[in-house]
């Protein structure tokens, strides 16, 4: 009987494990889908943008954003991600948690409205003050939906999700596309910023069945701030390290400078933004479910962070190399300093695309805590790099970004996290060896292949050279290399082609009987 007991739970274990798998991917697949059609939507949005406004114009609402992007980590103190985490769920930590939200929300505009006129005497630019208290509006809409996205992500429907983003991306970027041509400059990326909220929190309510009651558990608010509050601390803690810079280079440098810099900066958070955080999204909830068994969650990490470094190491490699053609052919001649910073980011970029992901470890496992004690650590080491690389002007900050994160944190970045999953250091770079070696490989090809081309050729012909030749030197590399994740990936899309095939051709003998 005893066997038999056992025999069943391994049977029900490994049918839930099979079943989250299979969730697992189909929600990669669609929060993939959406971040492609949302970036190339926001990309398009900003090529557009940036071909009607300036640097200048730029800069102003880089200005703006550090601050509200700072007071955005509290609109939900940490609560949607506790709810993603909490593996007990009930109604009271979901109503408590949006009424909270509401209350911040609130409180978070006011400050903002208030605070407008100090953050322009700061920057000595008087125009942000209106502009500001426009986008403060951006946190009381956004407290409204947080419960409802939580529970999207809990449940990995990443289909909905999808069509809210594209929607609500889609429709504000043509508002601010129109404003732009009609001369409403720097307003036209404030409406965007705000109608992308708005139309937001507009779809999940219309789509979304969840609605509040009208309650707060104390006891149930707590239970998520046990965990929220360890990880709101380390997001305040990270969000300013990631923003020092651009509050360094505002002050001391000018909108111009700092204009330049966001716009390298934006291009290197491709990787990160494309890939990394499509699978973030999925993984944060897959990997708590299977919190307590180890050895599961080690493994998927690992081929997770292979798949994500199999895109992202090619995509900053390749980048770096034809930065020059790329950004002229782009964003124009204006735009040219960009282009030996945006070098320095692609460097940078390969080894954030896969740092970023050690959050998954510390908050699938529940601790925060020690998340924000390497907060506080890392945070230090960034401060201290910017203000001395601050001395060599934008470039110098690009420098010094990169060297205190490779050569001071990255081995205890990932050293630390790995010990909560038994994950070794030299396993991880052993992990990610594969992709690397391919995507230098592929980078060398590319470089050969720009030299081995006509001097006189105009920069765009350069470009849709050279893009074509690195996808397709790649392609082979990796496909000859084997490398596990690829495989895998193989395996579950012939998979799922043939189950496909297999439902089409049972349909057409329905049909003929």
């Amino acid at each position: 009987m005893d066997v038999h007991n056992r025999r069943s739970k391994a049977s029900k274990r490994d049918g839930v494990m099979v079943g989250l798998r299979a969730r697992t991917f189909y929600g990669l697949g669609w929060s993939a889908t959406a971040q492609v059609f949302r970036q190339l939507l926001q990309f398009a949005t900003s090529v557009v943008l940036a071909r009607l406004l300036s640097p200048q114009e730029f800069g102003l609402i880089g200005m703006i954003v550090v601050f509200t992007g700072f007071a955005s980590l509290f609109t939900d103190l940490g609560l949607g991600a506790a709810i993603v985490q909490k593996l007990d769920l009930e109604e009271p930590h979901l109503s408590s948690a949006f009424w909270v939200g509401i209350a911040v929300g609130l409180l978070l505009t006011g400050l903002t409205v208030l605070v407008a006129p100090l953050m322009a005497r700061f920057y000595d630019e008087p125009d942000l003050e209106p502009f500001t208290r426009v986008i403060a509006f951006n946190f009381l809409f956004g407290s409204v939906n947080v419960v409802q996205n939580a529970l999207l992500l809990k449940n990995m429907d990443f289909r909905l999700l999808f069509q809210i983003e594209i929607v609500a991306t889609g429709l504000a970027g043509l508002a601010a596309i129109g404003m732009a041509f009609m001369g409403f400059g720097v307003w036209s990326l404030v409406v965007q910023s705000l109608l992308t909220t708005v139309i937001s929190v507009g779809m999940m309510w219309r789509l979304s069945a969840w609605r509040p009651r009208m309650a707060v558990d104390i006891r149930a608010l707590k239970e998520l701030l046990g965990f929220s509050s360890n990880l709101l601390g380390f997001n305040v803690l990270n969000y300013w390290v990631r923003n020092l810079d651009n509050i360094l280079i505002g002050k001391f440098i000018g909108p111009s400078g700092l204009g330049i810099y966001t716009r390298a900066y934006s291009l290197m958070l491709l990787p990160i933004t494309q890939v990394t955080s499509v699978v973030s999204r999925v993984m944060f909830p897959a990997l708590s479910a299977i919190q307590k068994d180890v050895e599961r969650v080690r493994h998927a990490y690992l081929r997770s962070t292979q798949a994500i470094a199999l895109v992202t190491f090619p995509m900053m490699i390749g980048l770096l190399v034809v930065a020059e053609p790329f950004v002229l052919v782009v964003y124009g001649e204006k735009w040219s300093e960009v282009i030996p910073i945006l070098r320095v980011f692609c460097l940078i970029g390969m080894g954030q695309s896969i740092g970023t992901t050690v959050g998954w470890i510390y908050t699938s496992q529940g601790r925060a805590d020690l998340m924000l004690k390497w907060g506080i650590f890392s945070a230090v080491v960034y401060a201290i790099s910017f203000i001395i690389g601050l001395r060599w002007g934008v470039m110098g900050v690009a420098v010094a970004y990169g060297i205190s994160g490779y050569v001071i944190l990255w081995y205890p970045a990932w050293a630390i996290p790995g010990r909560l999953i038994n994950l070794r250091f030299k396993e991880m770079l052993v992990n990610l060896r594969g992709p690397f070696y391919c995507a230098v490989a592929m980078g060398i090809g590319v470089w050969a292949v720009r030299y081995a081309l006509p001097s006189n050729w105009p920069q765009w012909l350069f470009l849709v050279t050279q893009v074509p030749s690195g996808v397709l030197i790649y392609g082979v590399l990796v496909h000859f290399s084997r490398i596990p994740a690829y495989v895998e990936i193989q395996e579950v899309l012939f998979q799922r082609t043939k189950r496909r095939l297999h439902a089409s051709a049972d349909l057409s003998k329905v049909g003929t009987d």
